[in-house]
């Protein structure tokens, strides 16, 4: 205790060390030693005006208005429990594999270069689904719907073989 009169000792009451480099809390102007100098080692009563928390609604991604001294828990809940509202979950993978009994999913699209059709990486190539070359849509539809007879759709029929016996040609190379 030669120089008692350079430093300044710690505001913190259980600490009260000499510091002959203190530092002065920016907040409550306290001064305070290497070891207590942040605020959350000092308990500084004006924390809350720098260390501001501001949730978001996890389910809407809404701002919680919140005033100092708040839980974030509390007000998240009771924003989810009274006026949150919920936004639509975005479809992830839309392309969902058109082989019969296939139930896979892919988030881009992999058509088949020969039907058109979209399937799973899997399936993809045309050995791997049956691929029974380019069929226009009306067509397979009339396909499927074969058991019921329309008479104003038979000329589908007859266009629908002649394109598969075009698409298996192309792929012998006729």
């Amino acid at each position: 205790m030669e120089l008692p009169h350079i430093g300044k000792s710690c505001a913190k009451a259980e600490c009260n060390k000499l510091d002959f480099l203190p530092y002065t809390c920016d907040l409550c102007s306290k001064v305070f030693c290497e070891s207590h100098w942040e605020y959350k080692y000092h308990d500084c009563p004006e924390q809350y005006r720098v260390d501001q928390q501001v949730p978001v609604c996890p389910k809407c991604n809404e701002i919680i208005p919140m005033k100092p001294g708040d839980n974030p828990n509390i007000k998240v809940n009771e924003h989810i429990e009274n006026n949150c509202r919920k936004v639509p979950k975005v479809q992830t993978y839309p392309n969902r594999c058109s082989k019969k009994g296939c139930k896979k999913k892919e988030a881009i699209p992999v058509a088949c270069t020969t039907c058109k059709l979209n399937f799973c990486l899997v399936h993809r190539f045309e050995q791997d689904h049956d691929c029974q070359g380019f069929i226009h849509p009306l067509a397979r539809q009339n396909k499927q719907n074969s058991s019921r007879p329309h008479p104003t759709t038979s000329h589908l029929t007859t266009t629908s073989e002649q394109l598969v016996q075009v698409g298996r040609c192309r792929r012998m190379k006729c």
